[in-house]
């Protein structure tokens, strides 16, 4: 439930696409300038979102419920892409 709930408010927040959302990286969350940048979007365009506190917070808590922590990827699947 926390893990869609995070999918969930990453979505909300964003704008981002369903397919964006999968290539999301640990790289693209800048916390400093509070902004996700999202890779490949329509037409290929690349671009940066606002990152809210709230968000930032949610993700860091995600980032630590995982039981393996990924590398590379904000919301890994099964098979980790």
């Amino acid at each position: 439930p926390s893990f869609h709930r995070t999918i969930l408010m990453t979505l909300y927040a964003t704008g981002a696409r369903c397919a964006e959302l999968t290539h999301l990286k640990f790289s693209d969350v800048d916390s400093k300038r509070m902004v996700i940048h999202i890779r490949g979007g329509k037409g290929r365009k690349d671009r940066d979102v606002m990152l809210s506190p709230k968000l930032l917070e949610e993700l860091r808590e995600h980032w630590h419920r995982l039981r393996r922590k990924p590398k590379v990827w904000l919301f890994p699947g099964n098979h980790d892409h």
